[in-house]
C-alpha cells in the first residue's frame, strides 16, 4: 500500500494561479514553507512475451518479468482518477494512458487509464497534440487540461498528455505513464506550442529549487522530496557535479573510481553519466571498473559472466566515485553483491561497452541523490541506510 503524501506548500500555493492547497490532516502543527514529500514504491513490470502468433488474443498472451521501477501516485480529474506514474528525471512530460487508445493498441494491459468522459473538469486543449519516441517505441496523443493532485497539492488547470496511440503496448501493470522531472525548462513536447512541465510550475514555489530521491531496496519503499534536503537521509559530505548536458538530462562527469577513499585507491578517470530515475539498470565500462577490481583480492574477469567475479563470502571494499568538487562518495561493499553461483559472486556493477553511460534505479538505489534544478547540478551522498 502506498502511504498518503504530506502537504508542505501550505498558504504559499494559495497565491499561485491554478494551484490550491488542501488541508493537511496529518500535520501536527506548523508545516514548512515550500516543501513537498511524495512516497514512492517499487513494483514489478511485465512485458508481452516475444514470438506470439496472435498478440491481439488474450488467450495467447504471455507476460514475463522485465524488472522493477519506482512509482508515485497522482490523481487527475473530478472525481479523482488514480494513477501510478514513473518518476522520471530523464523526461519532461506528464503522460498518461487513456481510454482514447483503440483496444487493438492496448491488448489486455492491466493498468489504469485516464477517462476524460468521467471527469467533470476535463477539457480538451483544442488543436494540441504530441508525439514522443524512445528506443523501441513511440506514443502519440492529445493534450487535456484537468485538475491534478500530487500528494496534497492541487493544480486546478494542469495541461498533460493523454495517449491515443502506443506502438509498444506490451507492459502489464502498474505503470500508467510518466511523471517527467527533467531539467528542461522548454516545456513538454507538444504542438503547436509547448505547454509547461510539472517542474516549471512547481519549482518556483519551492523553498529550494531542488528535489531528492531516497530509495530503499530492503523495504521496496522510498521518497521523492521537493524543496529541501533531509540531512537524516545521508552521512558524510555531498559530492557535487555540474550538469553537462543541454538537452534536459541530468548528465554529469565522474572524475575518479576506486575501492576506498584514500588517494592510492582512486583511479583518475573522466566519464559522463546520465542519472535517470526513469530507467532500471545502469552500467560501467570494463576499463573503468578495473580501477575498482584491481584492489579486490582474488577477483577476476569471467567471459561467461561478462563481468568481474569474486569468491562468495569475501567482504568487498566500498565502491567509491570522485565528483567534480573533489568529494568522494561510496557505495558500501555490503550493498554490492548480486548473486552467487558455484562459489563465485557477481555484483550490481554491470559492465557496459562505453565509458559514457546511464545510471538508472539500480545505481540510484545505492546513493542519496540530489537533483539541483536551480543550480543545474547533481549531488551524491552515502545513504544513512540501504
Amino acid at each position: 500500500m502506498i502511504a498518503t503524501a504530506r502537504l508542505f506548500l501550505s498558504a504559499l500555493t494559495l497565491a499561485v494561479p491554478g494551484v490550491i492547497a488542501l488541508p493537511n490532516a496529518n500535520a501536527g502543527g506548523a508545516v514548512a514553507r515550500g516543501r513537498v514529500t511524495l512516497p514512492a514504491v517499487k513494483l514489478e513490470m511485465k512485458s508481452l512475451g516475444l514470438g506470439r502468433r496472435d498478440a491481439s488474443s488474450s488467450a495467447n498472451q504471455t507476460f514475463v518479468d522485465v524488472g522493477s521501477n519506482w512509482y508515485i501516485t497522482i490523481k487527475i480529474g473530478t472525481p479523482p482518477q488514480t494513477f501510478l506514474l514513473l518518476g522520471d528525471s530523464g523526461a519532461p512530460s506528464l503522460l498518461v494512458e487513456s481510454t482514447l487508445e483503440p483496444p487493438t493498441a492496448a491488448p489486455v494491459v492491466n493498468i489504469a487509464r485516464y477517462d476524460p468522459t468521467a471527469s467533470s473538469t476535463s477539457k480538451l486543449k483544442d488543436g494540441y497534440t504530441y508525439q514522443e519516441c524512445y528506443p523501441g517505441y513511440c506514443s502519440s496523443g492529445v493534450v487535456f487540461t484537468d485538475v491534478l493532485r500530487i500528494g496534497d497539492i492541487v493544480f486546478s488547470d494542469f495541461d498533460f498528455l493523454a495517449m491515443t496511440n502506443n506502438t509498444r503496448p506490451t507492459t502489464e501493470g502498474p505503470r500508467s505513464g510518466n511523471l517527467g522531472l527533467n531539467i528542461d525548462d522548454g516545456g513538454m513536447q507538444t504542438s503547436p506550442t509547448r505547454v509547461p512541465t510539472l517542474m516549471q510550475r512547481l519549482v518556483p514555489q519551492l523553498e529550494n529549487k531542488l528535489w531528492t530521491v531516497d530509495f530503499h531496496v530492503s523495504t521496496q519503499t522510498g521518497q521523492f522530496d521537493f524543496g529541501y534536503i533531509d540531512e537524516s537521509k545521508y552521512t558524510g559530505n555531498i559530492g557535487w557535479a555540474p550538469v553537462v548536458s543541454t538537452g534536459g538530462l541530468y548528465q554529469v562527469e565522474i572524475r575518479g573510481v576506486g575501492a576506498g577513499y584514500d588517494d592510492a585507491s582512486i583511479g583518475a578517470t573522466d566519464f559522463k553519466v546520465v542519472v535517470d530515475t526513469g530507467s532500471g539498470g545502469g552500467t560501467i565500462s570494463r576499463n573503468i571498473a578495473q580501477n575498482y577490481w584491481n584492489h579486490v583480492p582474488n577477483a577476476k574477469w569471467d567471459d561467461g559472466w561478462d563481468n568481474f567475479i569474486f569468491p562468495c563470502g569475501q567482504a568487498l571494499p566500498d565502491f567509491v566515485i570522485q565528483l567534480a568538487d573533489g568529494n568522494r562518495v561510496g557505495i558500501p561493499g555490503s550493498a554490492l553483491p548480486d548473486h552467487c553461483t558455484d562459489g563465485w559472486g557477481n555484483t550490481m556493477l554491470a559492465i557496459g561497452s562505453d565509458d559514457d553511460t546511464l545510471w538508472g534505479s539500480n545505481w540510484i538505489e545505492r546513493y542519496f541523490i540530489i537533483f539541483d534544478h536551480g543550480n543545474k547540478r547533481v549531488g551524491f551522498a552515502q545513504k544513512s541506510s540501504q
